[in-house]
């Protein structure tokens, strides 16, 4: 029998992951789903490669912080292999407590002596790693026990790890870079929100970006109640409790989730889930859902309408509409048509008006952080004003497809005002014939959801 739970494979095919997230561009959340759905994955392995991933981009800044301190070679001239295996090394050790420190350090210089093949490089990674963690003064404190703010890296839970050495910049010569480094973002996203929101709610945001989020099923009612689906998860060792329109799961891989297959439900989050019925879509309707894959929001209006009415699901990707195409068949929606085009710059292929226009649009994922742990990396400053130019040319071809009387939705998963408020009032300001009807605004929280907004708008009858 093949032995599926070693730990160096576990560790290999990380190590593997975080370099192809980099150099490809290519998203966390779908290498890992492709790995765990090999049949000889066991459940603990799975759970192992999403922490060791998730958690080693997440906490990145801060983990390559540790290794400039400790390292003379200049961070910058680190071979690649090297770094990432002190990342996962560093993350395990500073981060986790169920995992043995040598257990730790001899899996990532093991992984050095297999892909770097050097004695340098192993001697190098070892050293750091063991230098690291004599370092450690305290590898789990309250906060009131951390005396020096520049010793203490934050974990979770409000401890730190504090250093016998500094660690961080000062918090009163250079606030957002502390902030940035101890939380692990970028320190332009971290002096935005300091101007927006002040200290002690940026740090709550990052601590909750730092977080695994809560896995939300929006249950199909079309084909079971949300109890039958609560026990149909008891009788499954599942545990589960509802919030809302949404039942929350925790700890399990998708595929191990009872009627997926069958289409029971749709992994989407509870401050998606609002977009469609914010949208307020009444029987017969026709709905344009602009942006639409992979179908979240489309088969949840679709589960509004019931059997009435005719969705029209757009998005510029045909690799992505795939999704919606899969996902349709699977919750067992039909009246939906799936069209591949451009909804900018008035290039959308329609020569009708529709009811009700969705517009989610595409966004810095500023909001959703925690879901997507690339993103805070890949994300500049610049293209956020890049992306509202984007923005505000889709919602012009969305309302230029809305008949006079109908509703339409702006969305973002973004917390960044260019991206939402500012958006809506430069359109209104020149739009005269549409008015704001409702408007949500909504940061991430821990148990209710990620962040993000919502914009109501309707087009004034003649």
């Amino acid at each position: 029998m093949k032995n599926s739970s070693r730990k160096t494979d576990v560790r290999n095919e990380c190590i593997h992951i975080l370099r192809e997230i980099d150099e490809k561009e290519v998203f966390a959340h779908e290498l890992i789903s492709e790995k765990c759905s090999q049949a000889d994955w066991l459940p603990r392995d799975k759970n192992l490669l999403t922490e060791l991933v998730n958690g080693v981009i997440r906490h990145r800044l801060s983990l390559d912080t540790l290794i400039s301190s400790f390292s003379k070679i200049p961070f910058k001239k680190i071979e690649p292999w090297v770094l990432y295996a002190l990342r996962m090394g560093l993350y395990q050790i500073v981060y986790l407590d169920r995992i043995p420190v040598s257990a730790a350090i001899n899996t990532s210089v093991e992984l050095v002596k297999k892909l770097v093949r050097r004695p340098d490089a192993i001697k190098f990674a070892n050293a750091i790693l063991r230098s690291i963690e004599r370092g450690i003064q305290n590898k789990c404190v309250q906060a009131q026990e951390a005396a020096d703010p520049r010793t203490a890296l934050y974990r979770r839970e409000n401890t730190w790890c504090t250093f016998q050495q500094s660690i961080l910049p000062d918090p009163d010569k250079n606030p957002s870079a502390h902030i940035a480094v101890n939380y692990s973002h970028p320190e332009w996203l971290i002096k935005r929100w300091l101007i927006r929101y002040g200290k002690e709610k940026a740090i709550e945001i990052c601590k909750i970006n730092n977080f695994p989020p809560n896995v939300f099923l929006r249950v199909n009612r079309r084909k079971i109640f949300p109890q039958e689906f609560i026990e149909l998860l008891k009788k499954n060792g599942i545990s589960s409790y509802n919030i809302n329109d949404a039942i929350v799961v925790s700890d399990i891989a998708i595929s191990e989730i009872p009627g997926f297959a069958d289409g029971v439900f749709f992994v989407q989050d509870i401050s998606a889930m609002k977009a469609a019925q914010f949208l307020k879509v009444e029987k017969t309707d026709t709905v344009l859902d602009m942006c639409a894959a992979p179908g979240g929001k489309a088969t949840h209006i679709a589960e509004l309408l019931g059997d009435t009415g005719r969705i029209c699901a757009l998005d510029i990707s045909l690799k992505r509409l795939r999704l919606v195409q899969e996902n349709c068949q699977r919750m067992g929606v039909q009246n939906i048509l799936i069209v591949c085009g451009d909804a900018s710059e008035g290039r959308a292929p329609f020569h009708i008006k529709f009811d009700r226009v969705l517009i989610d649009a595409p966004c810095s994922n500023a909001g959703v952080l925690s879901r997507r742990v690339e993103a805070r990396w890949r994300l500049k400053e610049e293209d956020i004003h890049k992306l509202s130019t984007l923005q505000y040319s889709i919602l012009k071809t969305g309302a230029a497809m809305l008949k006079p009387g109908g509703c339409l939705v702006y969305s973002t998963c973004s917390i960044e005002p260019e991206e939402n408020q500012d958006i809506i009032k430069k359109f209104l300001s020149h739009e005269a014939q549409f008015y704001l009807d409702a408007e949500e605004y909504y940061l991430p929280t821990m148990n209710a959801g990620d962040g993000g907004y919502m914009a109501r708008l309707f087009r004034r009858k003649p």
